[in-house]
């Protein structure tokens, strides 16, 4: 899933905490304040600081110029394009509101199943908020924004933690924990609410590629974007709506899509699937922090074996098991470990601190209707 455990096949074997920081530029090891903000963070006159953007982190979010009030309210971007995914990554029951900034004439660059090729200079931005009061209520406070920032060098991970007080976000490169409670479905969670320090960063988001290691994006793939999203009050299909912007050009024919694991209409296992390539599949794929797990869960994978699971031996974790037992959904550990929250148990092990039962039963249920197979003997 997320993140790496280090003991077993489930996840990889070494964390990648040696490494400073996220992102390539130069200027990862610094921890920036008010008092040490580099001047390009007091342009001002109402537009976006793109120079600012690709050579050093601000201390306060609106030195960038992205949005011209709350980021929680799509209306204040100024002139990013809010986006939807199909399916999203879990986290503590969190909203999220995302948007994308390009540079001027430039495009996306179309990639059938990795992620969306973003120019240089491209911004990707993630809000999250937490209820109030219950998950059933629409009051909300933003707790971070996470920014990527594509540079010359690759890209490059800022973030911000949101001050009330000023209703602005504060660079916060060692993270912060903040204590929550609000209700959900009439039980009162009260938990920790962690944002990523710049270092934790990377076990989501880093790769391994013939040797090299790179830092990209998770969610913006052709699957997850494939979706229909409202656009004043129209149904529109959101690449082609992009395409009409002039902002990707679309290839002739269908393109890969992923249902929202939590529409009902959809096939089970295809639901299935697609919770575990935008929780999982970052990961637990050829290149990702967790290759050596054995796991390979991304959604276009069509066989559905050991690579994806079936009786894989989760020896390697201390509750032992099978990631997925054909047939038993309360046997496997795959479902179990998204349910447990001890941090040596749970999956992924950064990002949440209580289960998303919905998904958890979702899984279970794939898994028994799989067709019953022994995966140890006696």
């Amino acid at each position: 899933m997320q993140l790496i455990h280090l003991s077993g096949r489930f996840c990889a074997l070494i964390l990648l905490l040696f490494i400073s920081g996220c992102g390539a530029d130069t200027d990862d090891k610094k921890t920036i304040t008010p008092t040490s903000a580099d001047p390009l963070c007091n342009a001002s006159g109402g537009d976006i600081n793109w120079q600012a953007l690709q050579q050093t982190r601000c201390p306060l979010l609106s030195q960038y110029g992205l949005f011209k009030g709350l980021p929680s309210e799509i209306k204040n971007s100024n002139g990013g394009i809010y986006y939807e995914l199909g399916s999203e990554l879990f986290t503590d029951h969190a909203r999220k509101y995302r948007y994308f900034f390009l540079p001027d004439n430039t495009q996306l660059g179309y990639q059938p199943q990795d992620i969306l090729d973003f120019p240089d200079g491209s911004v990707i931005v993630k809000v999250f908020a937490l209820p109030t009061q219950s998950t059933a209520d629409s009051a909300e406070n933003i707790m971070e924004v996470r920014l990527l920032v594509k540079r010359a060098q690759g890209w490059v991970f800022i973030p911000y933690v949101w001050d009330n007080r000023i209703n602005d976000g504060r660079l916060a490169i060692a993270g912060s924990k903040t204590p929550v409670s609000f209700t959900h479905r009439n039980e009162t969670l009260n938990l920790m609410y962690e944002s990523p320090s710049q270092s934790a960063c990377q076990n989501c988001h880093q790769i391994n590629h013939n040797g090299q290691l790179s830092f990209v994006p998770i969610g913006p793939k052709i699957r997850h974007l494939n979706q229909i999203i409202n656009v004043n009050g129209q149904p529109l299909n959101q690449l082609e709506y992009w395409q009409s912007l002039g902002l990707i050009s679309l290839p002739d024919g269908e393109h890969p899509y992923a249902p929202d694991w939590r529409d009902t209409s959809a096939p089970l296992q295809q639901r299935a699937k697609a919770y575990l390539d935008i929780n999982c599949a970052h990961c637990h794929n050829d290149n990702g922090a967790a290759a050596l797990s054995g796991l390979r869960l991304e959604y276009w994978r069509t066989a559905i074996d050991y690579s994806h699971g079936v009786c894989n031996s989760a020896h390697g974790w201390r509750g032992g098991g099978y990631d997925i037992w054909p047939g038993r959904g309360h046997d496997s550990s795959l479902p179990l470990r998204m349910e447990l929250n001890a941090a040596a148990d749970r999956m992924p092990p950064i990002g949440r601190s209580v289960a998303d039962e919905d998904a958890v039963a979702l899984i279970r249920a794939w898994i028994d209707t799989l067709p019953a197979e022994e995966c140890a003997s006696g």
